[in-house]
């Protein structure tokens, strides 16, 4: 059995049922994972910005989480995808940060910040599972190039990845501003979930009538890139009228224009 947010990074969740795992939803408010006392024995959970609704996971909400785990003597699986490219003032430390027991397994990777292509990324845990982990994955992938390896490293030691991370965050910051002021210009009617500023896209709620997987398709076809977000869902009946929106892979001075159209789009279909 394993705990799961509900909406949810779909990929993960089908990893786990190919593993034949038992899914277990639980449902993601403004501050997290929201528990509750059936337990399970994982916990898959991205609390640095929950995907794909961005919420941060609360300092609350993450005492009660280990907690919890700690009670029923579960694993805490915390993919930290976008930790480097967190552009916050001040975020959160990791759960893993706050494990005393050896029971949270953090992974993180350097696609979102750096660079997709290098498909690198890392693990701490104990070096118990760590060996395991090494193992398993001579079977399913080998290893990354090993070139690529320690040329990063290389970058890594050298600074030029922190150089490079404060030219991101401030890019970051100064997209995430032009498109929050743009959605509240254009698109009132759409909201956003409390507890996700600063996340690295924006996971926006329309009027009920809307169906979110026709608007993608009108929005392509006026040059506007969304994601629907049914498939994110674990409900029976996934609800059709929420949508994710970023903004790194478009020039900044598009961002305003593209949600213009998307407004038309969403004035045409009522």
């Amino acid at each position: 059995r394993i705990g799961v947010e509900n909406p949810c990074f779909r990929e993960a969740i089908n990893t786990f049922l190919l593993a034949d795992a038992e899914v277990v939803p639980h449902p993601v408010d403004e501050e997290g994972i929201v528990l509750n006392e059936r337990p399970c024995d994982y916990y898959y959970v991205t609390p640095g910005h929950q995907v794909p609704t961005g919420v941060t996971m609360s300092s609350a909400r993450r005492r009660q989480l280990l907690e919890h785990a700690a009670r029923h003597d579960a694993v805490i699986i915390e993919d930290d995808y976008d930790s480097e490219s967190n552009f916050t003032l001040n975020p959160l430390p990791a759960l893993k940060a706050s494990d005393r027991s050896g029971r949270v397994v953090y992974v993180s990777s350097l696609s979102k910040a750096l660079s997709p292509g290098l498909r690198l990324g890392f693990m701490v845990a104990d070096p118990d599972l760590i060996d395991e982990a090494r193992a398993l994955r001579r079977l399913v992938y080998r290893h990354p190039p090993t070139n690529i390896q320690y040329q990063m490293a290389h970058f890594l030691a050298q600074g030029h990845y922190e150089t490079h991370l404060r030219r991101y965050h401030y890019d970051s910051a100064q997209r995430w501003e032009r498109l929050h002021a743009a959605l509240q210009r254009y698109l009132p009617s759409c909201r956003a979930l409390a507890g996700s500023e600063h996340a690295n896209a924006f996971w926006l709620q329309t009027p009920a009538q809307i169906n979110t997987q026709q608007l993608t398709w009108r929005a392509a076809h006026a040059g506007v890139l969304i994601e629907p977000g049914a498939r994110h869902f674990l409900n029976a009946a996934p609800p059709d009228n929420y949508f994710r929106m970023g903004f790194h892979a478009i020039n900044p001075d598009a961002i305003a224009q593209g949600v213009e159209v998307l407004r038309g789009q969403l004035e045409q279909m009522g």
